[in-house]
């Protein structure tokens, strides 16, 4: 070992240069025989499946990775946008044109929905699975079906779940709510599916929640 400062060499066991007395680098572990220190090990992350907390289970790796796979499923069915779009033309060949029928569409649906106008379905599902496993579930079911998710409000022993339901062939976009609540004997999930400014919506409202229900119990199954 030499000194930084003179050059001079010194021993291993030396903790100051013999020539000029300046501090020798390396002295004090060399001496000491310490170990580097190395940060502490992360701990386990919190069981997502039991949890109530929203934030744990949608963080949660695994959760993460079974919604980037849900996700895949996603059909891209055309939309009541999209039709609309490619019947123009034929419409105004019917004396129908003049202003865009999604326009009408933009103008006409809220002026419905407060008049009160709305159609939908409600349902009350119970599952003998932990509160974590149907959340995750249903983050699943909304990514497969691009429902986008819109709000979580998180209670003591739940949370409300609120999301946007794409519009189709029958129906403009329409609001999903979920309320997951854990129970001593499961989790309990209370759905109502509304379309604002529509009298029907030739039974969307009941596929939507037939679907919520089945991908539930499938998307369950999938869990690690």
């Amino acid at each position: 070992m030499f000194c930084t400062q003179c050059g001079a060499q010194a021993a291993p066991e030396h903790k100051f240069c013999a020539g000029c007395g300046a501090r020798l680098e390396g002295a004090v572990a060399a001496s000491t025989g310490s170990a580097p220190i190395e940060a502490a090990p992360a701990g386990p992350l919190e069981d997502w499946r039991e949890t109530t907390n929203y934030r744990v289970v949608l963080g949660h790796p695994e959760v993460k990775a079974l919604i980037a796979e849900a996700s895949k499923a996603t059909k891209a069915g055309m939309s009541a946008e999209e039709f609309l779009k490619l019947a123009q033309p034929v419409l105004n060949a019917a004396g129908a044109g003049g202003v865009s029928m999604k326009l009408i569409a933009e103008i006409a649906t809220p002026i419905y929905a407060k008049m009160g106008v709305k159609t939908g379905k409600d349902a009350k599902n119970g599952y003998a699975t932990p509160y974590g496993r149907v959340l995750a579930a249903i983050l699943c079911s909304l990514a497969s079906r691009s429902q986008t998710l819109v709000a979580v409000q998180e209670g003591t022993d739940g949370c409300v779940v609120q999301a946007e339901i794409p519009s189709s062939l029958t129906t403009w976009k329409g609001k999903l709510t979920l309320t997951v609540e854990r129970k001593p004997e499961g989790t309990l999930v209370t759905s109502a599916v509304v379309f604002e400014g529509q009298s029907s919506d030739w039974g969307r409202s009941k596929r939507v929640l037939e679907e919520l229900h089945q991908d539930i119990l499938n998307y369950r199954s999938l869990q690690p």
